[in-house]
């Protein structure tokens, strides 16, 4: 069921209609691990944040998982759903649509992506809960946020999900336990389809044949472990590579860097 924005505000800021003082509004939550914010939909766009933890994000026919490495953009009456892996300090910050458009003349706003939280994200988004600074200094930082997100490269960390329930119920068990090897014929039949119907089904819906979409969603799926600190070796285990190198260049080449590296972009840390 669809809810309408009723997020309660940390700070308003000024609301001229032009880029360099757009409306912005921001909340700070922990969520526990486990806990989930059912399909909603929000009047405004939102950057979504976490500090601390991991969030899976469903926007339509895509799934996206957010640790702290990752801030994903969610343009405004986009339904979406929340799920929260790990305890997760969640701050996102909220834009009216209408100061969007002036700082976003390309329409890269308009879209559901995920960007590296780089430096200058994180201490953008931080500053605005820092109460050290001014509304006056938050209300410059909120322009700069803006731009600085339109300006940086998104990621092809998106997972997109068939969309008929035949095939969603033959996946549940891959996404939810993590059980990779599952045979396409035991999938099919939990389908009712025939291997071949599966196969060019998925293919259709997915805009990816099964094989190469699993080998996402299990690249997608060590995002949480590589937060979690389990050694690369172990993470290449659980997710069913058949060696460490096998999984490191998988990895390199959707996310563009390796699982080490990922690793060394520090947490956010601030109010």
């Amino acid at each position: 069921m669809n809810r309408q924005d009723t997020t309660p505000q940390a700070h308003q800021g000024i609301a001229p209609a032009q880029c360099e003082h757009p409306a912005w509004t921001a909340l700070a939550k922990t969520h526990p691990g486990g806990a989930a914010l059912s399909p909603h939909a929000h009047s405004r766009g939102q950057l979504v944040f976490a500090v601390r933890g991991v969030m899976l994000v469903d926007a339509g026919a895509v799934q996206w998982t957010v640790p702290p490495q990752r801030a994903l953009w969610v343009p405004p009456a986009h339904l979406h759903a929340l799920r929260f892996l790990s305890e997760t300090e969640m701050r996102t910050v909220y834009f009216q649509p209408q100061t969007v458009a002036p700082c976003d003349p390309g329409g890269r706003l308009q879209t559901v992506h995920a960007v590296v939280a780089s430096p200058l994200i994180r201490a953008l988004v931080l500053g605005l809960f820092d109460g050290g600074f001014d509304a006056a200094t938050r209300d410059a930082m909120a322009p700069l946020l803006l731009r600085t997100l339109r300006q940086t490269p998104a990621l092809p960390s998106a997972l997109p999900m068939p969309t008929s329930a035949p095939l969603l119920r033959a996946i549940a068990p891959l996404l939810q336990s993590h059980r990779w090897s599952i045979p396409m014929r035991d999938l099919a039949q939990a389908a009712g389809l025939s291997e071949r119907s599966f196969t060019r089904g998925f293919t259709q819906e997915v805009g990816l044949n099964f094989r190469a979409w699993r080998q996402r969603a299990r690249l997608t799926a060590s995002l949480d472990l590589l937060h979690s600190g389990l050694a690369v070796k172990a993470i290449a285990r659980q997710v069913e590579f058949q060696s460490e190198a096998a999984y490191v260049a998988a990895f390199r080449g959707l996310f563009k860097t390796t699982p080490h590296a990922f690793r060394q972009l520090p947490d956010a840390t601030g109010p």
